[in-house]
């Protein structure tokens, strides 16, 4: 007899947020508003249009300062739960994403450098956002054994992920350092997210003599 264990060692926490402000009267305001913004295909090739990244100062519309209170007390919980020795996690970059109906379009594979949090809020279904396993590369340049359930119908998946679907109203955070990319957008609507980059402010870490390692004012 054989004893096994799957052990974890590189887990990675990702949090998830209900909205409960979400609703289709705020989807139809917020893209009616969107949709004057400035905004452009900045990852182009793949073709995902992206707005200016000043969603949070933008604060003089209902359905703008709305989600961005969300957002805010979703990243004090975040400080809470985890009792990070911050004064505050603040926004320091936001931007609202729009793949088009049946355009394939997509989000690469990519990272979000200069962050400590990141988050997709979801105002559409749409493709899923999908989480590239970080220990991927440790396997690179040795024999590798695809296992059956990575072996789609619809082609290959040839490495270890996670994948979240896309539901309106809910909010994840995660480090900011995981690489993750999106679906194509494939269905006949259109698929609406907000994206936003979040760092410590204030007094970080406090260290000998009261003093904090760090005093940050996030603009």
């Amino acid at each position: 007899m054989i004893e096994e264990k799957e052990l974890h060692y590189f887990p990675v926490k990702i949090m998830e947020y209900t909205d409960i402000g979400h609703s289709p009267e705020w989807v139809k305001e917020f893209i009616e508003w969107a949709k004057l913004f400035p905004a452009g295909q900045d990852n182009f090739p793949e073709g995902v249009i992206t707005s200016k990244p000043t969603l949070h100062k933008e604060r003089m519309h209902d359905c703008v300062d709305r989600i961005m209170l969300f957002f805010e007390d979703c990243l004090d919980q975040y400080v809470e739960k985890f009792k990070l020795d911050c004064e505050k996690l603040d926004i320091s970059l936001s931007w609202f994403n729009h793949a088009p109906a049946r355009t394939g379009w997509g989000h690469p594979l990519h990272r979000h450098p200069m962050a400590y949090l990141s988050a997709v809020y979801y105002i559409t279904d749409g493709a899923p956002t999908i989480f590239d396993d970080p220990c991927i590369p440790r396997t690179y340049n040795t024999m590798d054994i695809w296992e059956n359930d990575k072996m789609k119908m619809d082609g290959w998946n040839l490495g270890i992920n996670e994948k979240y679907e896309a539901n309106p109203g809910k909010l994840i955070l995660f480090p900011s350092w995981l690489k993750h990319f999106s679906g194509r957008q494939l269905e006949d609507f259109d698929r609406w997210t907000i994206s936003f980059n979040a760092f410590p402010s204030g007094k970080i870490n406090q260290g000998p003599h009261g003093m904090p390692q760090l005093n940050l004012e996030v603009l």
